[in-house]
């Protein structure tokens, strides 16, 4: 019976110390890869994975997509992919490979029931330094921008549903307009 107790202890104990490291662990790229493992088309590049406003985001890529996806630890401590409905997929995705004769390419989503909006790109033009997306009537939020090497992404989680039409302005470094999905 002690034995019996022994070991149940050292199982249970076992079991805690597996639970707290694994809870103590940042998602990784490697995380990336093993979550998309059985997607088809396979991821094919992971270009980062950043605590972004609190929460854990990816950029990856496969032959078709450019991806965005918000990573949680299920109760076990592993990272899995979770969007704002508790659902495991991505947030926002846009085509790839980019057009390379626009400033850039751009994709939003709105979610089901909930005023959150997600706005994704890939910026071309190397003079585009600032991205602001409109959210309501002539109202404006700065998208981040995010340089990984010579590519370049910028992205916007609004607490603003998805209004249509949809407009994004690309502007230079002094603020000049280089770029707008809508014309003036």
């Amino acid at each position: 019976m002690r034995k019996l107790l022994i070991g149940i202890a050292i199982i249970t104990i076992s079991f805690c110390v597996f639970l707290i490291f694994n809870h103590k662990q940042l998602p990784t790229k490697e995380d990336v890869f093993k979550i998309s493992g059985d997607w088809s088309p396979k991821t094919e590049e992971v270009y980062l994975v950043r605590k972004i406003d609190e929460e854990w985001l990816t950029i990856f890529r496969s032959s078709n997509a450019t991806i965005v996806s918000r990573l949680e630890q299920n109760w076990m401590g592993f990272w899995e992919f979770k969007d704002d409905l508790g659902r495991g997929t991505s947030l926002v995705s846009t085509y790839y490979p980019p057009e390379t004769d626009i400033d850039f390419t751009w994709n939003a989503e709105g979610r089901d029931n909930i005023p959150i909006s997600y706005y994704f790109g890939q910026i071309n033009n190397p003079k585009i330094q600032e991205i602001k997306v409109e959210i309501e009537k002539d109202i404006f939020e700065n998208a981040i921008i995010i340089d990984i090497g010579e590519t370049r992404f910028f992205f916007l989680k609004s607490e603003a549903p998805t209004l249509l039409p949809i407009n994004i302005k690309g502007n230079s470094e002094s603020g000049d307009l280089i770029y707008s999905t809508l014309k003036d």
